[in-house]
Formats: C-alpha cells, sequence, structure tokens
C-alpha cells in the first residue's frame, strides 16, 4: 500500500466519520478534522505533483519527514476527537501542513544533479 494510498484512506475514513457523527454518538471539531483531511491532501497533491516530475522509485518513501508530519497531524486530529486532550488541533495542523509545504518548497528548488 502506497502513502498516498494510506493517506487517503485516512481521508475518506475521517470524513465518513464527520458525516455519520451522529450515529456513533461522537463530538467531532470540524475545524480539526478539516485541517487533518486538508494536511493529508496536501500531502497527496504535492506528492503526486513530484511522481510527475520523476517517475522513478523513491528509495527513501518510509523515511520522508513529509509523510510523518502528515501522518502525524491525522492521527493527532483522531486523537484529540478520541480523548479530548484540549490540544488546538486545527492551529497545530495548519502549523505542520505548512512545514510539509516549505518541505516539499524546499525540494522543488533543489538543483538537479547533472
Amino acid at each position: 500500500m502506497s502513502r498516498k494510498t494510506i493517506g487517503y484512506v485516512i481521508t475518506i475514513l475521517t470524513t465518513i466519520l464527520v458525516v455519520l457523527q451522529d450515529s456513533f454518538g461522537l463530538t467531532i471539531d470540524p475545524a480539526g478534522a478539516a485541517a487533518g483531511i486538508g494536511a493529508v491532501l496536501t500531502y497527496i497533491f504535492f506528492e503526486a505533483k513530484l511522481d510527475l516530475k520523476a517517475i522513478a522509485a523513491q528509495p527513501g518513501k518510509w523515511k520522508d519527514p513529509k509523510f510523518w508530519i502528515t501522518v502525524i497531524s491525522a492521527v493527532l486530529a483522531a486523537v484529540e476527537q478520541t480523548f479530548q486532550l484540549g490540544i488546538p488541533v486545527a492551529e497545530v495542523i495548519a502549523v505542520l501542513t505548512m512545514i510539509v509545504g516549505v518541505l516539499f518548497k524546499v525540494q522543488f528548488n533543489k538543483p538537479k544533479p547533472y
């Protein structure tokens, strides 16, 4: 299973839980859920953009900090919704999403070896 697929599955599950929250008796903060979904979608968009630029295999894909920051964002939203820890999820995930965007920007601007 690819990292983009994992992100996609997390996004779909979060969306389904938000839509069906009354059926399951959950109280889900829409801002936190939207922030988590936004983080995953940002990752998927930029990874797809990178994949189009370089179709070669990614040897260190599981060591990529962008991937793990995105996973942490999605898990943080889920943990906060489940345990109500009082973490400002929307703000934290917004900062983590900006970091992912900066890391992608740095990666796009790296000089190509000749």
